[in-house]
């Protein structure tokens, strides 16, 4: 079980510094530049369709955009998009966005585009592979970016998910912090929705503050997944955003540092006003 500390209150991502207090989490907009991402797949595919959309999502409260350039939409291929393709989607997105002001995040498990995003001044590296392919945990390292490292189970039959998914987070930490990583470029991520079954997806997100009570950065991405969808009875995810906003709540009341959102305005409103709840009644 990890030990009780303090709950992280900055982030380091590249020359950004996050500061992250109980009652101002960072909100992450989805910008996903694939034809076939489960819920948003082609939408913003072209370039000045991105970065109009990446306004938009700053414009509804979000802190950092997180740029994909490869769906990890439920049945996946494996073996990804190449790289060649992936540099196409991407690079020229993260290129802008920098040169707009944006803090940027990219997902991606590539080490080439570790380096080469990191070049163009992108500020976070978010691997859904938790910097498991070869090369990645090197490359991510030497990038000077913020971590986000993800668990993403192969098999849901597990003893004690939160115990077993803490476990891992904590071996993938102690592994970069071996590279010369700081423990505040790390955050973790439980991978909600990746090999997990909605009870198991659910006993995660009750167990938030635990995760929280490592010490570490702590990230929530749930956002009208189809454990959303099981507990709401929405079958396609742009009927998922109740659901989401609720879940992303939760996760902030319970301590999270990030959310990770396809609907900024509507979670930024949520937290505004827990926040304002709070704040009214002395709780800092």
């Amino acid at each position: 079980m990890t030990e009780t500390k303090a709950r992280a209150n900055v982030w380091r991502c590249a020359k950004h510094l996050f500061n992250v207090d109980r009652l101002h989490p960072l909100v992450m907009g989805i910008l996903n530049v694939t034809p076939d991402s489960f819920s948003d797949g082609g939408t913003h595919n072209g370039l000045e369709d991105a970065v109009a959309w990446a306004h938009r999502m700053r414009d509804e409260g979000a802190h950092i955009i997180d740029v994909g350039g490869e769906s990890t939409r439920p049945g996946f291929n494996e073996t990804g998009v190449t790289l060649e393709e992936e540099r196409r989607r991407v690079l020229p997105v993260v290129e802008r966005l920098v040169k707009e002001g944006f803090i940027v995040s990219v997902d991606t498990s590539k080490p080439e585009m570790m380096t080469e995003v990191a070049a163009l001044g992108a500020h976070i590296l978010n691997d859904i592979r938790g910097f498991e392919m070869p090369g990645a945990l090197e490359a991510a390292a030497r990038t000077g970016c913020g971590l986000v490292v993800m668990h993403r189970g192969m098999s849901t039959d597990y003893h004690d998910v939160v115990a077993e998914v803490e476990a891992y987070l904590q071996d993938r930490q102690r592994t970069l912090e071996a590279l010369g990583v700081s423990k505040d470029r790390i955050c973790w991520d439980p991978g909600f929705g990746f090999g997990k079954t909605v009870e198991q997806n659910y006993m995660l997100l009750g167990a938030t503050a635990r995760f929280v009570a490592s010490g570490q950065p702590y990230l929530m991405g749930l956002s009208r997944k189809s454990s959303i969808g099981a507990a709401t009875g929405q079958t396609k995810p742009m009927d998922r955003v109740a659901g989401s906003v609720a879940g992303a709540l939760i996760a902030v009341q319970e301590g999270a540092q990030v959310v990770r959102v396809h609907d900024c305005r509507e979670t930024a409103d949520a937290i505004a006003v827990w926040r304002a709840t709070e704040e009214a009644c002395g709780r800092h």
